[in-house]
């Protein structure tokens, strides 16, 4: 836990590592009893195999994590999640305080594992570039071994092994809690929290999905698959959601409506990169005097300029990264997609009251727009005026300055699981708010990359039995609890 004095703005989540695990673990365990859901994110070293050395003999046609059928498709995941690790977890509980509010605490696992295994050099250099500390992993990681663990002390150190199980316990915790487990486009998270602290996964996809439903009885929620089902049109990547369903929340609660409700434990440690402050907007292309209606062209292009990267706002994605000369900040994106909703709107509108009616609702909004100028006009200023820190508005809960020891803001981006996690749970409560029961009817199915509209179904089929890991691990499960309610009922009490 960071100091919460002036300077520094402390994280809302808790970075746990082999330094603290043994100190948090009781409480970690215990916001996970006492959520009504929990949701998860993971970091790993591999989404799939490729390029892979010669040396190493695998039939890379077998592991396409994209394959048409689910069957093949498991086996390509199953082989990434066997040799890749996870870097971290992010686990966020969502600890019911009322009607749709919630106390929210937020848990960042670093983790090491000890296997040798492969590294994907994109999956690295995209943890690096968004501030994942690859040193303080090395250095302080809570180290694993995937598949049983804890393995025979002789062979490993002991605290090793203490780490390991703790780590494992926590998972374990999840599955005794009986809760909703909630992800977003989570069938490899799903895979890797398997491999890594469950036992290694089931040779078929059926097995798999049988073990899944005995693991999470109360469902898996996919934020993903729900937002494509529910809100078609709209960009599905977790950063816009979230944005979205800050938004969306926060107008209900204007209107008087059931709203969530949020308070966090922490401040939540999230700042927009250096590219976002220095990018820099593509100029408007320059009229040609030669063509025939000059004004018509003007006016054709100010429709069409976008200030706005087109192709990120709707996957999240970029391949000119920080070279791109138009923006990628999702709050100016959604701003721009209001302004732009609500012209459109406001056309045929117009067209129907007359010209004189046009003349004015234009001037009616530029009137509104210099006594209160917008959001987009202030980011389409090429030269603002930089705002003193001690002059800015209070953060939101998920924006928020960060002082250095000088008192300097600093803008460097940072990526966490934990953080990723709790934009996955604010989606879905925010989800529940506004679509009630429907949620119910899209439970336990889980996006599928490059099938969107056909999820992995998680359901026992009449046809598929549990594993054999399933089994052996489960009477872990149960042999442990029955053994920490022996202690609980022993002990005496308290004075």
């Amino acid at each position: 836990m960071q100091d919460s004095g002036a300077k520094t703005a402390p994280a809302v989540y808790t970075d746990v590592t082999r330094e603290n695990i043994q100190a948090l673990f009781s409480d970690i365990s215990k916001q996970i009893s006492q959520a009504s859901f929990i949701a998860i994110d993971s970091e790993f070293t591999g989404l799939a195999l490729s390029d892979a050395s010669l040396e190493f003999g695998f039939n890379t046609a077998e592991w396409n994590t994209r394959a048409t059928d689910m069957r093949d498709m498991y086996k390509a995941m199953s082989s990434v999640a066997k040799t890749h690790a996870l870097v971290s977890l992010g686990l966020s509980t969502f600890v019911p305080n009322g009607d749709n509010a919630y106390h929210v605490y937020n848990f960042n696992l670093l983790l090491q594992e000890q296997n040798t295994h492969l590294v994907n050099p994109a999956s690295i250099s995209f943890l690096a570039q968004n501030g994942f500390d690859l040193g303080k992993q090395a250095l302080q990681g809570i180290r694993y071994f995937s598949g049983p663990n804890p393995m025979p002390l002789e062979s490993r150190s002991a605290n090793i092994n203490i780490e390991g199980e703790l780590v494992r316990k926590v998972l374990f915790a999840m599955i005794q809690a009986k809760k909703p487990i909630v992800v977003h486009n989570g069938l490899f998270d799903l895979a890797y929290l398997y491999q890594s602290f469950f036992g290694p996964l089931p040779d078929s996809y059926e097995s798999f999905v049988f073990d899944l439903t005995g693991m999470f009885p109360a469902g898996v929620y996919d934020t993903k698959f729900i937002a494509e089902k529910l809100i078609p049109g709209t960009a599905s990547y977790l950063a816009y959601l979230y944005h979205k369903s800050e938004r969306d929340q926060r107008v209900r609660r204007d209107q008087g409506d059931e709203a969530l409700a949020i308070k966090l434990t922490k401040i939540l440690l999230y700042e927009k990169s250096d590219v976002e402050t220095k990018r820099k907007l593509q100029p408007k292309k320059k009229q040609d005097k030669t063509k025939s209606d000059p004004k018509r062209t003007e006016e054709v292009e100010k429709k069409q300029y976008k200030p706005y990267c087109e192709h990120f706002a709707a996957f999240g994605h970029c391949m000119f990264n920080d070279r791109c000369r138009r923006s990628h900040d999702i709050n100016f994106i959604l701003d721009c997609q209001e302004k732009e909703a609500s012209e459109s709107s406001a056309e045929p509108e117009a067209k129907e009251a007359g010209p004189d009616a046009q003349q004015n609702g234009k001037r009616k909004r530029v009137d509104e727009e210099n006594a209160h100028p917008s959001k987009i006009l202030k980011a389409l200023n090429i030269n603002p005026k930089k705002v003193p820190v001690s002059q800015k508005s209070e953060p939101t809960s998920l924006e928020t300055i960060k002082l250095d020891d000088n008192g300097n803001n600093n803008t460097t981006a940072y990526h966490t699981a934990a953080y990723d996690a709790f934009m996955t749970g604010f989606i879905f409560a925010s989800l529940r708010i506004q679509h009630g029961e429907a949620l119910d009817t899209l439970k336990n199915r889980i996006y599928r990359m490059g099938r969107g509209a056909e999820p992995l179904l998680i359901q026992a089929s009449a046809y598929a039995s549990a594993s054999t890991t399933y089994h052996q691990t489960m009477k872990l499960i149960d042999e442990i609890s029955n053994s920490s309610s022996v202690i609980e009922a022993s002990e005496p009490p308290a004075n």
